[in-house]
Parts: C-alpha cells; structure tokens; sequence
C-alpha cells in the first residue's frame, strides 16, 4: 500500500524549503525539483524577497519567541507557526535592492558547495582519509598549516606524508580555501546589508534593533552588525 500525497506536484516546482527541527536559520530555494522527506516543509514560491525576508535575524527573532522549541533550543517550524507569519510588503526600491544580493547569495553558497565537494573528495580519494572529521569538513576555516596537520592526523598510521606529498597538500588548500574564504567574507556583507533592508521593509526604528539585538535568541543568523 502506498500513501495518497496530494500535493506531490508541488515539488517540481521552484519552492522554499525549509527543516521541521531547524537549529539554525536555513530556509532555502529549490529550483532543481527536489523531492524532502516528512522533516522538512515546503512553500511554492521563488520569491527572493520573501527568502531574504525568512532568513533574517528579525524573522529568527520572531520564530523563536512564537513557536515551540525542543532540545538544545531548536525550534519546531511546523505549518501552524509557519503559514501566519508577518510579511511586510516591500517598496519597490526596497525589493529592487534586495532581488540581486540573494541571487548573489544563492550563487556563493552553490560556488562554496561545489569547491568543498571537489575538494573532499580529492581527500578522501587520493589522500586515502574515509572519516574526514569536522575539521577537514569545513577546511577553509583552518589555516594551511593546520589543514596540513589535520590531514597528518587522519591518514592511516601506517601512511606518512613525503615532501611530494606535502607540497601537493598545500597546492590543494591554495586553490581552494582563499577563494572559498573571500566568498564567506562577500555573503556575510551582503547578509548585513539585507538585515538592514528587510529591517526598513517592517519600519522598525533603530531603537527596536538595538533591542533585537540586546535581547536576541541563540544563533543569530548573523553576528551583530557594529
């Protein structure tokens, strides 16, 4: 017997998912027609507005002071939280500012994805490192030297690093981890920017922001802009 889905046509369209449990603000656009599981929830738009809007700190403010929360403070964003939200309509000039940064957005995160998977891979493959661990996982955050060292911890004991090696090791992190680290810096300034213009999309004055701020949740979507 299979279950009746109703709605199963709603996944090839462009939509906005999102994770019933969700530790962080991660609201993402799907154009490739992917099909989620029952952890996650799905909203038919493409809507960069309504995305930037969803992954603000404002929005994530709001989530955690009007939805319930689990273990380790996560938030459960089931339909019933989710479906009445407050979404301020935009002015023009305020959307016209907003569509370009999250399309910029959306192009770092797939170059980022992209870079960390080739890389990964070649770790995984040709430096013979199955369990890669947390640190090599999110590698651009090391510097080379302990990239480098990471890499020594988690081969194989019986396998040692020549100077051939070596040198390959730190070619690889130089074609990878500058570039992905000038991306992050690129995201997290227009991040800024568009918690400032979705801030002036709800009217909020600078008064309320300071107090968002002053009282904010954990994890925030972004630091606090100074």
């Amino acid at each position: 017997m299979q279950d009746a889905v109703d709605y199963w046509e709603l996944f090839e369209y462009p939509k906005i998912v999102w994770k019933d449990l969700s530790t962080y603000s991660e609201f993402c656009l799907d154009l490739a027609g992917t099909f989620t599981n029952d952890l996650c929830f799905i909203l038919q738009s493409n809507d960069q507005y309504l995305l930037a809007v969803l992954n603000s700190p404002m929005m994530w403010y709001y989530l955690f002071r009007n939805t319930i929360y689990r273990i380790n403070e996560t938030l459960r964003l089931k339909n019933i939280y989710t479906e009445s939200l407050p979404i301020a309509l935009p002015t023009d000039q305020i959307k016209s500012q907003i569509e370009p940064k999250v399309s910029r957005l959306i192009e770092i995160t797939q170059q980022n994805q992209a870079s960390h998977r080739e890389l990964l891979d070649w770790l995984q493959t040709e430096q013979n490192i199955p369990k890669l661990g947390q640190k090599l996982e999110n590698f651009a955050s090391l510097d080379r030297d302990q990239f480098v060292q990471e890499v020594r911890a988690r081969k194989p004991k019986t396998e040692s690093l020549s100077p051939k090696g070596l040198k390959e090791l730190r070619e690889a992190y130089q074609d990878y981890a500058p570039q992905i680290q000038a991306r992050n810096a690129e995201a997290l300034t227009l991040e800024i920017q568009l918690s400032d213009l979705v801030n002036q999309a709800y009217g909020l004055t600078p008064e309320e922001i300071d107090l968002m701020w002053k009282t904010a949740p954990p994890r925030m979507p972004i630091p606090r802009p100074f």
